[in-house]
């Protein structure tokens, strides 16, 4: 999804809306963030994820800045699984940087999975149903909006 969509949420992709993202989320890096970032609670409840992702992708906040508020505001023990996340992106990022042929496989299945919508019409459905979140399961539905919505 790109962040000008005309139906998401998102605030803008600037430095300083993602400035503003750290320091909002600055009191959640500890505890909150540790014991409540794997649970969905449902549309306009995620307190314990940052919403940091699209402000780190494009650099407009920096790792080592997501993480100094960390430990300014809960200590590097308190702090210690958001920081462990922020450091996983980063190995992973680099990564995947030293094995483009992991994205050459990534696009080629990707072609392979848009050729047989092309050839499967009641995969097509299905897909566009998921799209329209009209396909009959409501937690499904509801995360198909969000994600839309907010990214």
């Amino acid at each position: 999804m790109q962040l000008d969509h005309p139906n998401t949420k998102l605030m803008a992709p600037t430095r300083a809306a993602g400035e503003a993202t750290v320091r909002a989320f600055a009191p959640r890096m500890g505890k909150g963030y540790t014991n409540g970032r794997n649970h969905d609670l449902g549309a306009g409840k995620h307190r314990d994820v940052s919403m940091l992702s699209p402000y780190l992708r494009r650099r407009l906040v920096l790792e080592q800045d997501a993480v100094a508020t960390a430990v300014l505001e809960h200590g590097a023990e308190g702090a210690e699984k958001f920081i462990q996340e922020v450091i996983w992106r980063g190995y992973f990022k680099g990564w995947m940087e030293r094995r483009p042929v992991v994205w050459d496989q990534y696009r080629e299945g990707l072609m392979r999975d848009l050729m047989a919508l092309d050839r499967d019409r009641g995969l097509r459905r299905r897909v566009e149903s998921a799209e329209a979140y009209q396909t009959g399961l409501d937690y499904f539905d509801n995360w198909a909006e969000e994600l839309v919505e907010t990214g």
